[in-house]
């Protein structure tokens, strides 16, 4: 009988699939074939089959009748050399062929590769890697892994096949076959950002074809998400591949054969790095001194402008406005670089780098959809980013524009396809230069992008006709605070009658306003799916998780969280077990049976949460919540205690239709209900027919 752990766990005998029972069974195989040859405690089958705190009192029968069944499995499959299940003191044992279980099979072709390697070999080192990574039909026990199991062996099986792509993409590197791996290093990069080798190996390879700028493109956009995600800059080896590609360094041209145990890429183990003065931007003199290129800090807006149909507009009117985007632009010191169909690039900070450049930025959006709104039929749209982009300056004497590239760029123009028209977006990074002059809210749930709702300060302005409701909103939020305790307030009406755009212009208001920090935490339920996903997406706004961070970065955010928060290490952990989840998954794999507990654990968080600083939690489309998530959201504003925590819920009249008694008779909650505006409502009654309306809203 042979074993396959490589993807699904399969057992084959006589080249047919063996019925291997139901999960724990499975799970039990599955736990000691990792362990073959090897014994296994039964005490730690059991903590690899039940977190914890769910272990059964009967956990132990459940593993012998496991162990029961595997063994009949055997002895029905029974042959010369087949695998035994064996009881050995304190535990169990599977003793089988190595040559049966493909992750033993994976392992010996690839020390097998890796010493053709260290002799000189890299021919033979490529045929055996590959031999070894054709094993793999999907992650180690995947269909384990689905239903839940996290055991360090996985993960630590994921990361040794990666060790050994990359022992490969070395060997093919090594043996000039940079063409033929481009596709599987590039797919390996964008899947992991963080592997600085397969990363460099990327680079090296764009080089060899020739494809210098995307190779530089490579190491910015790893250099962005290493800094704004862990504060770290790229490791020396990368930094000085960087420097060796800008300046068409020899060493990094394919070599026919390269000493035995040599590296594919001297540049990174050989050279030191190239020392720059402190804090000044690479600069490297093009040939013939025609112009200079540099890495350096920018702020890039790129703006969308759609006039109307083109079969309508004139060449003329489309060259006026693309001439008043470039000199609202200017107007604002920003340098335009592409104009490219609709889209038209500027970048702020290329004549010298300022703290205001991404300010500068926000307010040349703004003054552009200033500029456009009169006229209906044009539709604008833009988008801020801040970081590093490579730079090349013409001189004065060259009549050509700026160019630039880099990740800051390429995540400007995918943002500004999202961004609805008449909207001003702006990246993380921008967001976080910008937070004392702009006031921004969340854009969407699936990315770090904000919008821009205004300026802050002399310059703000509010845009509504919902003065009172939004005085309510703010009323209700001071009284929270200043008195210490939680409240709910829902937002009641018909569709269209502008309940989201009064829970925006609530967010500014408390960003502008404001006399002390608020954290203000929203999400939007949209019905189906997910039944915890509102929970997850506000938690991921509290813990500043993004929708493209690794599982392990979401977890050490969550854990740098409740790190902060007032609680001793033991509740700690156990928010941290029960919430992970949420993070990782959306809720998804809590199943139905946990759902009231991790609800309950996320209140907790959020009532600890709102004890350090006044906390708002804003749900729009309540009445797509699911009733897990409402529950939890009309009992906070009982359960926090004497926290400032205001909940603001909207929602159509449907919520009531689902639950007629919600927040009724509850001391720590209002009501209130939005009419149309008073233009779109019917002609009042005569006088002598008319009645007085009376609004009660509950405090």
């Amino acid at each position: 009988m042979r074993f396959r752990l490589l993807g699904p766990l399969e057992a084959i005998s006589a080249d047919k699939p063996v019925p291997l029972g139901g999960t724990k069974q499975r799970a039990t195989l599955g736990y000691l074939l990792l362990n073959a040859n090897r014994v296994v405690a039964t005490s730690e089958l059991v903590e690899a089959l039940w977190e914890s705190e769910d272990v059964p009192a009967t956990a132990r029968k459940i593993l012998h009748n496991a162990i029961w069944g595997l063994r009949t499995i055997l002895a029905e499959n029974v042959g010369p050399g087949s695998a035994e299940l064996v009881t050995k003191v304190p535990g169990y044992m599977v003793r089988v062929d190595p040559g049966d279980v493909d992750l033993l099979v994976f392992r010996r072709w690839v020390a097998a590769g890796r010493a053709e390697l260290a002799a000189g070999a890299p021919e033979e080192a490529s045929r055996l890697l590959r031999k070894g990574l054709d094993l793999w039909a999907g992650p180690l026990l995947g269909d384990l892994a689905e239903s839940g199991i996290a055991w360090p062996e996985l993960d630590a099986a994921r990361r040794d096949r990666l060790d050994v792509l990359e022992d490969l993409f070395e060997v093919e590197l090594e043996c000039g076959r940079h063409h033929a791996i481009l596709g599987e290093l590039t797919m390996m990069a964008e899947a992991e950002p963080w592997r600085e080798r397969a990363c460099g190996q990327l680079m090296l390879a764009l080089y060899r074809c020739g494809r210098q700028a995307d190779a530089l493109n490579v190491y910015e956009r790893v250099r962005s998400s290493l800094v704004e995600n862990l504060g770290l800059e790229p490791g020396r080896g990368l930094r000085t591949l960087q420097h060796a590609i800008l300046t068409h360094d020899p060493v990094l041209t394919a070599r026919a054969a390269a000493p035995a145990g040599a590296s594919v890429s001297p540049v990174l183990d050989q050279r030191g790095p190239v020392e720059q003065p402190a804090g000044a931007p690479l600069v490297v003199p093009r040939q013939g001194g025609a112009a200079v290129t540099g890495r350096i800090p920018v702020s890039a807006l790129i703006v969308g402008l759609r006039l109307g149909s083109l079969d309508e507009v004139s060449p003329g009117e489309i060259d006026m406005a693309l001439h008043t985007v470039e000199d609202v632009i200017a107007r604002f010191g920003g340098t335009v670089v592409a104009a490219l169909g609709s889209l038209t690039l500027a970048l702020f900070g290329v004549d010298g780098p300022g703290d205001d450049d991404p300010e500068r930025a926000v307010r040349a959006a703004l003054a552009l959809r200033e500029r456009f709104s009169v006229d209906m039929q044009t539709a604008l749209r833009s988008a801020v980013t801040t970081g590093r982009a490579l730079v090349r300056l013409s001189p004065a004497a060259e009549a050509g524009r700026t160019s630039a590239v880099g990740t800051l760029l390429d995540d400007g123009r995918a943002m500004v396809g999202r961004v609805p028209d008449g909207e001003v977006w702006m990246s993380g990074a921008a967001r976080l230069a910008t937070t004392a002059s702009v006031a921004a809210k969340s854009a969407d749930d699936s990315s770090d992008a904000w919008q821009v709702l205004g300026l802050l300060g002399d310059e703000a302005g509010f845009r509504t006709d919902r003065e009172h409701e939004l005085g309510v909103l703010n009323g209700l939020l001071d009284w929270a605070r200043h008195s210490s305790v939680p409240h709910l307030v829902t937002v009641l009406g018909a569709p269209g009658v502008g309940k989201s755009h009064l829970l925006a212009e609530f967010e500014r208001s408390i960003a502008v306003q404001s006399p002390a920090p608020v954290r203000v935490l929203t999400a939007r339920a949209t019905g189906g799916g997910d039944p915890l996903s509102v929970a997850g997406v506000i938690l991921s706004r509290y813990c500043g998780v993004l929708a493209e961070d690794a599982a392990e970065v979401s977890g050490a955010k969550l854990a740098a969280a409740l790190r902060r928060l007032p609680m001793d290490e033991s509740c700690r952990a156990l928010l941290y077990r029960r919430l992970l989840p949420l993070l990782s998954s959306g809720g998804s794999s809590v199943g139905p049976a946990d759902r009231g507990e991790v609800m309950g654990v996320w209140a907790e968080l959020l009532t600890a949460a709102a004890a350090l600083e006044p906390v708002v939690v804003v749900v729009d489309d309540a009445h797509e919540a699911a009733d897990v998530v409402l529950d939890r959201l009309e009992s906070l504003s009982d359960g926090a205690g004497t926290a400032p925590l205001l909940t603001v819920t909207a929602a159509r009249p449907e919520l009531l239709e689902r639950r007629p008694g919600w927040g009724g008779g509850k001391r720590r909650a209002s009501a209130l209900t939005l009419l149309p505006p008073q233009t779109d409502r019917p002609a009042p009654a005569a006088p002598s027919q008319a009645r007085p309306r009376v609004r009660r809203i509950a405090v």
